[in-house]
């Protein structure tokens, strides 16, 4: 072997002990196998929806409570967040507007409520095909979005449910049904869906929006809409998607899909959640909405929409307490199995749907509530709170829930059947 061959031999055996020896030091981002885990957070979003003021006034004791954000709601004389609702946007003041502006400029920043939302919502006196209208509503949308940017929120929180005025959803509730054909309304809302997303995100860039529901409602067992997932005929689904009270709002989605930039998340808060009773409740709809639900995504946005869609999860505090017995017009061996439960075993169904939810979000899970107050204590549930901590820190520290709620659903719905005289 000739020297210089030999030298060479030479050092890539000395090179390779020395690496032996002493290991190759990488950059630590590099170095590092294990990352941090990501964190989910629970969102408190219900009657008792602070504006901004009250957020700045009584962070400190908010922050006791346990939650990573809040949803807050713009007050009515400056708009509440009614994007749709162009009367109630004639209504509001640019004095108004102004002072909000200024409030939420001087939140505190805080190191536990880190994700909050500002809370936009459905009800409609607009229609679609109204251009006129459209420029009121893109105005007041741009003015909510600024106003959470301002706000050092997280994004918006979009309300979708229309509470009062029309259903901008359901087709036969349009103020020109007959007009226009289901495919016609269908192209124009999508087309204001992309206008929508655009106003938002030129006012706030690379904002999360924690829809409350998207796509979720048309999944097998939705209590509020057509189960169009297990539907695999199109024509059927076609038919079955045109007479639903969430008809329209897929073409929405589609809509906010086209117009959004890369750094912008869409999270679908699976409202339903509200109603599960297994894991398995849990962990289908995750599957549903990354594979069943993509006949409702336009085929040139599923690559944005597997990149950029994300799974959220809902809790209601009444509905497992049984506190929408009475109200609700489910069957009663659905609405009522609560009220065959002891007081102890709902407190476990609402810890059970906590624990499912968390394991299954993807960052966000809301908690929803009505009659009660978490900032003031009035009506607040014995022990729910203690049940959501729990709930929280068996997650976080990896051990399993520890008990199961399936078959005390299960008992309760059987005895519900049999009082109304159903042998099934």
């Amino acid at each position: 072997m000739c020297m210089a061959k030999r030298f060479c031999a030479c050092r890539h055996i000395v090179l390779a002990l020395t690496l032996l020896v002493f290991p190759l030091s990488l950059p630590s981002s590099e170095a590092q196998v294990i990352y941090p885990t990501p964190h989910k957070k629970i969102i408190e979003f219900g009657w008792d929806i602070p504006s901004p003021a009250y957020l700045r006034d009584h962070l400190p004791e908010m922050e006791k409570r346990p939650f990573q954000g809040v949803a807050i709601r713009l007050p009515e004389d400056a708009g509440g967040g009614n994007v749709f609702d162009l009367l109630k946007w004639d209504r509001s003041t640019a004095a108004a507007r102004e002072r909000e502006m200024g409030i939420l400029a001087s939140l505190p920043r805080s190191d536990r409520l880190t994700d909050n939302f500002l809370t936009l919502y459905g009800a409609s006196t607009m229609e679609w095909f109204n251009d006129a209208d459209w420029k009121r509503v893109i105005e007041n949308v741009r003015f909510c979005a600024k106003a959470a940017k301002i706000g050092g929120c997280k994004g918006i929180c979009w309300d979708a449910e229309p509470y009062g005025g029309h259903n901008p959803w359901r087709l036969q509730e349009q103020p020109e049904h007959g007009k226009h054909t289901f495919a016609e309304y269908y192209r124009q809302v999508r087309k204001r869906g992309a206008e929508f997303m655009r106003a938002l995100q030129d006012e706030f860039p690379g904002q999360t929006i924690l829809a409350l529901r998207l796509l979720s409602d048309f999944q097998d067992g939705s209590p509020f809409s057509q189960h169009l997932f297990p539907i695999r005929d199109d024509k059927k689904r076609q038919e079955t998607l045109q007479e639903a009270w969430w008809a329209l709002h897929p073409a929405f989605v589609n809509g906010l899909l086209d117009a959004a930039e890369p750094n912008l998340l869409l999270v679908d808060g699976n409202e339903d959640a509200y109603f599960y009773t297994s894991p398995l409740d849990f962990y289908r709809i995750a599957q549903d909405l990354r594979q069943d639900a993509l006949m409702l995504v336009a085929p040139e946005n599923r690559r944005k929409y597997a990149a950029q869609y994300r799974l959220g999860q809902a809790l209601s505090i009444d509905y497992t307490l049984g506190l929408w017995a009475q109200d609700l017009s489910f069957p009663d061996y659905l609405k009522k199995q609560a009220l065959e439960l002891t007081p102890e075993q709902r407190l476990q169904w609402f810890e059970h749907n906590a624990y499912y939810a968390m394991t299954t979000a993807d960052e966000y899970v809301w908690c929803y509530s009505e009659d009660m107050n978490w900032w003031t204590g009035k009506n607040l549930p014995a022990g729910i709170e203690g049940a959501l901590r729990s709930a929280c820190r068996k997650f976080e520290a990896g051990e399993p829930l520890g008990f199961t709620v399936e078959t005390l659903l299960q008992d309760a719905r059987r005895k519900l059947r049999e009082k109304a005289g159903d042998k099934r």
